[in-house]
């Protein structure tokens, strides 16, 4: 019933008083829209204003818009989702009157402050007189730090409880991460574009056309598809048929123009479904590594920028194979490409993914290439062990350069300082604010921090405290002192958001993991609809608890502003707990997010009778 009225009042504030044409009933239109999107009505808000933006009356999509700018300035694009904002900017500077286009303008300026560089990529259809005009202006506001001035009512009542955390620190170190919130990350330009299916648009004659002995028709097929590619973001689906093709063209075609339109084509493919590629990656980086004995300068260029656009769905641990066999080719040209690509993709790799057993063996390979009497093998194994050594420190690589001349010692350390990693390192976690009740084993149910001896409360007369036997015994708390008459739950490795995003893709359907974090709540409602059905017939067994606790807690996760899909979130979590076995590892990351929601009154009761038995009843297996 609220959401209807809140739907019912912005719909007349819009169509009725933003527009007016007294300036006090269009102040007061704009102010109570501002207030809404405060108490976390923004998603209605913005809904009703985009629809503002197309009236017919000028002066009504004029002061939409206005309106919108000022509540992105105020309240962050953390709060106010761009994506369909951008989608509509190019129209409304086109519009017939001016000044529509002026506030779009405005708009756009202030897009830019908080998203930067990757609202060009949606201005292509803009005019060039006036896309001069905006870069203008953008080179005026493009130092400028975007920080919200407002903010939500959650916002604010966490930024309390940090203050009154840090307060109650002498350190004040529980502070740091207060305004969590107010940073601005990068927005991928790809998020703000929408998939394109191409598989539907491939050409019914395609495949047979491939197969014909006349190269011109093989060449026309390859053209037919090549626009279709060229689409920054593509729908996912069952690429396998076309990979397959667009591989046999690549390793058996004796036409070198062929074979550098497919490589075109792979990387167009692996560049608009990003991850997704996961699937095919494996089989067509063989095909690429073994294609580089190929010494034609077009068809080496179009393998590199193939391969490069592939790697970000694999990894070095699962190429291992191939890579090392490549860079034991006889080919001189296969070594010394396969080296360069290494040194590549070194730049891209996490620290992490690269452990002493994976180091060892691309270090042994490498340097038993920089050993080659080819002078290109031995530049591209310095090249490619010099950026291993700025990615994982001259510490780690040192041990297995005890043998090397100085001369390629030198080569190397040189290599080392021109690397440049442009993959994003994240800095260690820091501790979570105290913004809910410490999870400290030391904290004790009277609230104090200091660690006392545990005992049972005299509840049950004299009698000893039960303990739950288990192969295990005692396990130790968080902070390692052993407290009695606990059980923990079994640990496991702590996932990287990489790997859960991966995971996630081959459990889930595309549909469902974006609706996630759908900036609309219906799309919200509809994936954690759809999410609870596929949670409710995933074998219990499969060992997949934290990746579906995490993408349920995903961004907003737990911070979801609508109480239904909340609800249904807090619902999947506790059908895992029930279903599956959960360890401490996953066990903490829901329990943290599930601490905060305490925080919230009319939270409190639903979120404490959904999860307070979880971890309970996962020691009852």
């Amino acid at each position: 019933m609220c959401v209807n009225v809140h739907f019912q009042v912005m719909s007349g504030i819009v169509s009725k008083c933003i527009g007016a044409t007294k300036a006090k009933t269009k102040d007061l239109a704009v102010q109570i829209s501002l207030m809404y999107i405060e108490i976390e009505k923004h998603e209605i808000v913005m809904e009703e204003l985009i629809k503002g933006m197309e009236n017919k009356n000028p002066k009504i999509g004029a002061a939409c818009i206005a309106a919108t700018t000022l509540a992105l300035r105020e309240f962050g694009s953390k709060v106010i989702a761009v994506k369909p904002i951008v989608k509509k900017i190019a129209t409304l500077l086109s519009d017939r009157d001016k000044n529509v286009r002026d506030e779009a303008k405005s708009l756009t300026i202030e897009i830019y402050r908080w998203i930067g560089a990757a609202l060009k990529t949606q201005l292509t259809s803009v005019a060039d007189v006036l896309m001069k005009e905006l870069d203008a202006e953008f080179d005026k506001v493009k130092n400028e730090k975007a920080e919200p001035t407002r903010y939500l009512r959650s916002q604010q009542e966490r930024a309390a409880a940090v203050a009154a955390a840090a307060a109650a620190h002498d350190d004040g170190d529980d502070g740091e991460e207060g305004d969590d919130g107010n940073v601005t990350g990068e927005i991928d330009p790809l998020d703000l574009v929408d998939p394109v299916d191409i598989l539907s648009k491939i050409p019914k004659d395609f495949y047979d056309k491939l197969e014909s002995k006349k190269w011109q028709e093989r060449k026309e097929a390859l053209e037919a598809i090549e626009p279709l590619v060229q689409n920054p973001k593509l729908e996912s689906g069952d690429y396998g048929e076309l990979i397959k093709a667009l591989k046999k063209v690549l390793t058996k075609d004796t036409n070198v123009v062929l074979v550098a339109m497919s490589g075109k084509i792979l990387t167009g493919i692996a560049k608009g479904l990003g991850k997704k590629f996961s699937p095919y990656a494996l089989v067509c980086i063989a095909a690429i590594l073994e294609k580089f004995k190929e010494k034609k300068t077009n068809v080496v260029t179009a393998l590199r920028d193939a391969i490069d656009a592939i790697y970000p769905s694999t990894n070095l641990e699962a190429l291992q194979e191939d890579i090392l066999e490549a860079l034991n080719n006889k080919n001189p040209s296969v070594k010394s490409e396969t080296a360069s690509f290494l040194a590549r993709a070194f730049t891209k790799t996490v620290p992490t993914i690269l452990n002493k057993k994976l180091l060892k063996a691309y270090l042994t390979a490498l340097l038993k290439t920089l050993n080659e009497p080819d002078p290109v093998v031995r530049d591209c194994s310095a090249e490619a062990i010099g950026t291993a050594m700025k990615l994982v420190g001259e510490k780690n690589i040192s041990p297995f350069l005890t043998d090397v001349d100085a001369l390629k010692l030198n080569k190397i350390k040189e290599c080392c300082e021109k690397a440049v990693i442009v993959i994003k390192i994240s800095s260690p976690k820091k501790e979570r604010p105290a913004t809910a009740p410490h999870k400290s084993a030391g904290v004790t149910k009277g609230g104090s921090t200091e660690p006392k001896p545990v005992t049972r409360p005299a509840t049950a007369g004299g009698k000893k405290p039960m303990v739950k036997k288990t192969g295990t015994g005692l396990a130790k708390s968080s902070s390692t002192a052993k407290v009695p008459g606990k059980v923990m739950l079994p640990s496991e490795r702590d996932l990287s958001p990489e790997e859960i995003d991966e995971k996630a893709s081959e459990l889930l359907p595309p549909d469902v993991i974006s609706g996630l974090a759908d900036s609309n709540w219906k799309g919200r409602f509809g994936a954690v609809e759809s999410l609870m059905g596929i949670v409710s017939d995933i074998d219990p067994k499969s060992g997949v608890s934290q990746v579906l606790v995490r993408i349920v807690l995903k961004k907003p996760g737990l911070k979801d502003t609508h109480f239904q899909v909340l609800k249904y979130r807090l619902d999947i979590i506790k059908v895992i707990a029930e279903r599956m076995p959960i360890t401490v590892t996953t066990c903490d990351y829901a329990m943290s997010d599930i601490a905060e929601k305490l925080g919230d009154t009319w939270r409190r009761h639903w979120c404490l009778w959904k999860t307070a038995d979880l971890p309970a009843r996962q020691l009852e297996r």
